[in-house]
């Protein structure tokens, strides 16, 4: 029997890049979740504001301004949504919206690799490995705990496919190659910190071996699980993606201190056939060059993110200023046309329109 996905709640998800929601037709999620992002980063930044530390005071100054506006664009030919522009915190560890938005782009980064790997080695399959440690009190303690365990599991599959004299065996070694985070969750029983691992493998692991391997090399957790990827494997990728911190099931203080701890620290890695993938450092999508687009501006305003109407050059935003070149009539009909066809509430606001200018009128 296929074992039951553990409910996610909707801060704990990266989204867009990869599921569709850069689709205008699920435009009005995005925004929601966007929304829901930023209340809770508001949250955070009232709690940081009764802590007298300077360290955060300027965390709390910078969720501030985050998200404040959003700057769209709609590539309504091919009926598709990307953030063109917007202020973030990168502060990933205490603020959702950022985390969504980092989130995106890296399993949009490692989607990209899987596709390439599958199509030169069709004989591997993904495979979700979930490592963890026991509880404890001490979060510094149990994250450095479990750190150390997965460099030992990986330095064995190292030395035995390198040929080292007397190197064991290792299940890891079915394992072409893999990328994994770390998340921390704390629900009243004390600091659970915990890996998931997407490999690509030759055949599947032995759950019960690895587990074994696990409590050897850690002394005090035994608990591993192995999941096949059997449908879309963006599946697996959302299941390691997730972030860092699990925002629901911290209380604001707990989120603070994790995220103290974990500054700094290495959370992502990867090997083998995964091993060098490069992640944007923006956070914004990238743009679809070459067609007409709608833009479309919204502030946070009143708790909620607000189509506002105004033209995106008045805003003070940190990317460069969009350059607008008119529609010929033959865009513009196929605008409205469009537009009749799929009517709604939301399409059917008013936007500022431009195709992209051609660089040689610039010069």
């Amino acid at each position: 029997m296929a074992k039951k996905k553990t409910p996610v709640n909707a801060l704990d998800l990266p989204e867009e890049a990869f599921t569709g929601a850069a689709e205008v037709v699920n435009f009005d999620d995005r925004i929601s979740r966007y929304t829901g992002a930023k209340k809770h980063s508001l949250g955070m930044r009232d709690h940081l504001q009764g802590d007298p530390g300077e360290e955060a005071r300027q965390a709390a100054a910078r969720l501030s301004s985050c998200g404040n506006w959003l700057h769209f664009r709609e590539y309504y030919t091919v009926d598709k949504v990307r953030l063109h522009a917007a202020q973030f915190c990168k502060q990933h560890l205490i603020c959702p919206l950022c985390a969504i938005r980092r989130g995106a782009k890296t399993l949009a980064a490692y989607l990209s690799r899987w596709q390439v790997i599958h199509e030169e080695r069709p004989d591997l399959k993904l495979y979700l490995l979930t490592f963890t440690v026991k509880n404890g009190e001490d979060l510094g303690e149990r994250h450095a705990h479990l750190m150390r365990g997965l460099k030992r599991l990986l330095a064995r599959r190292r030395d035995f496919n390198s040929g080292t004299a007397r190197a064991p065996w290792t299940e890891l070694c079915r394992v072409e190659g893999g990328v994994y985070t770390q998340e921390v969750t704390n629900i009243g029983n004390g600091w659970h910190p915990h890996a998931h691992m997407l490999a690509a493998c030759t055949g599947e692991p032995d759950a019960a071996a690895l587990s074994a391997e696990w409590q050897a090399i850690t002394g005090d957790s035994f608990i591993v699980d192995v999941r096949p990827i059997t449908g879309d494997p963006v599946d697996g990728f959302l299941e390691v993606f997730k972030y860092a911190v699990k925002f629901a099931d911290l209380d604001y203080a707990q989120n603070w201190h994790a995220a103290q701890v974990l500054k700094g620290k290495r959370l992502l890695a990867s090997f083998g056939c995964f091993w060098g993938v490069k992640v944007p450092e923006s956070l914004l999508d990238e743009p679809l060059d070459g067609l007409p687009y709608v833009d479309r501006f919204y502030r946070f305003l009143q708790g909620q993110y607000q189509f506002t109407g105004e033209s995106p050059q008045e805003a003070p935003q940190e990317a460069p200023a969009a350059v607008f070149a008119p529609l010929s009539g033959a865009d513009r009909q196929a605008l409205e046309s469009h537009r009749r066809s799929k009517r709604s509430p939301r399409t059917g606001l008013a936007g500022v329109v431009g195709t992209p200018p051609d660089p040689h009128k610039l010069e």
